[in-house]
Parts: structure tokens; C-alpha cells; sequence
């Protein structure tokens, strides 16, 4: 009897440590919408872009199984909202991602928008003061409410586009437009083979991006955290700063 026992609380202990680890290995659902040049979906229906290394590298220090998908941007808070998608990334303040999740400690890394131009051209340090101007958007990126305001004939802004960051750079060294219009993260590495002091930037829009956990998904607050603390191990370790540099963006 007593063997017997003995035998049957081993099981027990086995059943429970295997569900406990077919708990803890269950994936979860790490989710954006299309953001060009960080996040997208391509030709093939998959998502694609520099994050997702980043988002592979936090995870793995979590020792989290995730699966990755990309939505429209009204289906993604639908699905946060309902805990279908677990995590997702965002920049401080969106209302739609502060009203379905919860915001991660720190930011995980800041997007910058700049204007570049040459030295000659003077510097613009807000959208209205575009009017009478040419200005090179990146097509098919995102620009959100900016892109709409430049395009309205109210900007007087005259908007052309190009279909790369090299060609958009090129426009404008080639005096195609005063201005340029795209984000510092791919820029950097064209820029840094040109001539010092012949392209210019300042700084247009600068949004820090957070974690944020589903409020509706199961042990959500305890997600965020163990997600908050992989990140502060990877930032301390300075493993954040070399994925971040190390990312490749399409020119």
C-alpha cells in the first residue's frame, strides 16, 4: 500500500510538472500593425523588418515562446482588447494601445523623423513652415497625419516621392526638392558615405516605442514584468544598443 503510494504521488508530481511546462511553453501572440521601415508584411504574406530582431532577442531572455503576426491597425487593438494578441509595441500616448494594454517601464527604442536638406536651405522646424516648398516622401512609408498634411493643397507644400531611401537621398543631392522627409534609423548608413557637411538633418518627430501587454490576456501584469526585466537585462548587457546597430533596413 504504502509503495503504492509512493508510486502514485511520483505520477502526480510528473502530471503536475508537465503541465506547468506545457503552461509555461505555450506561445503567445506578439503583434503589429504595418509600420515601414520597422515593421511590415511582405510579398509573401509574412511579417518582416529590423524589430523583429530585436522582438527575437527579448523573448529568448524571457524564455517566452512567441509567435509573431502583423493585422491592420483596427484589428490589432480589436485583438488586444479581446487578449488574443498578447504583446505588442507602440508609442507613448497612442489611446488606442493605452485604452486595450498595459505600458511596459521603459521605452524600447525611440523612432526619429528628420528633415534633411542641404546647408544652403534653411532649417524648418515644423510642417507649416514647408509652404512654397518641395518636399521627398519615401513611398509606400509611414508618415501618419503628417503625410495628409503635406499633401493637402491647404499646405502649399508641392510633395514628390521616391521609391527608396537611396533614391530620396539622391533627389535631393541632385536638386530635385528642397527637402526630405524620412526616418534617421536607415538614413544613418547612406549618409555616412557622403561628403561631410553635404546633407544636413534636423529633427521633426521623435516618438519613444513601449512594450504593451494585453489587459484582457491571462497574467498579463506578470507577462509585463518578466518582459520589463529581459529588456533591462539586455539593455545592461548592451545587447539592445547592438542589435539596434547591427539591424539592416532596405535602402
Amino acid at each position: 500500500m504504502q509503495h503504492f503510494q509512493t508510486l502514485a504521488g511520483l505520477l502526480l508530481m510528473l502530471a503536475a510538472t508537465h503541465t506547468a511546462y506545457a503552461q509555461e511553453a505555450a506561445p503567445v501572440e506578439f503583434a503589429l500593425a504595418d509600420f515601414p521601415p520597422y515593421f511590415q508584411i511582405d510579398e509573401r504574406n509574412e511579417p518582416s523588418g529590423p524589430v523583429l530582431e530585436l522582438v527575437a532577442a527579448l523573448f529568448a531572455e524571457a524564455e517566452q515562446p512567441h509567435v509573431v503576426r502583423g493585422y491592420p491597425a483596427a484589428r490589432l487593438y480589436q485583438r488586444l482588447e479581446r487578449g488574443e494578441t498578447a504583446v505588442s509595441m507602440g508609442g507613448a500616448g497612442h489611446p488606442e494601445m493605452a485604452r486595450t494594454s498595459l505600458r511596459g517601464s521603459a521605452p524600447i527604442f525611440t523612432v526619429e523623423l528628420n528633415i534633411y536638406r542641404k546647408p544652403q536651405q534653411p532649417q524648418v522646424r515644423q510642417p507649416a513652415e514647408l509652404a512654397g516648398k518641395s518636399v521627398i516622401l519615401i513611398s509606400g512609408y509611414t508618415y501618419g497625419a503628417l503625410a495628409q498634411q503635406l499633401m493637402s493643397p491647404a499646405s502649399g507644400a508641392r510633395v514628390a516621392h521616391a521609391a527608396s531611401h537611396s533614391s530620396g537621398l539622391q533627389m535631393l543631392l541632385h536638386d530635385r526638392a528642397h527637402y526630405l522627409i524620412d526616418y534617421a534609423d536607415p538614413m544613418r548608413g547612406l549618409l555616412e558615405n557622403l561628403p561631410d557637411n553635404s546633407i544636413t538633418s534636423d529633427p521633426l518627430v521623435q516618438i519613444p516605442v513601449y512594450l504593451f501587454v494585453s489587459r484582457a490576456f491571462p497574467d498579463g501584469q506578470a507577462l509585463l514584468q518578466r518582459l520589463d526585466a529581459a529588456f533591462s537585462a539586455l539593455e545592461q548587457r548592451g545587447e539592445v544598443q547592438r542589435v539596434l546597430a547591427t539591424t539592416a533596413y532596405s535602402p
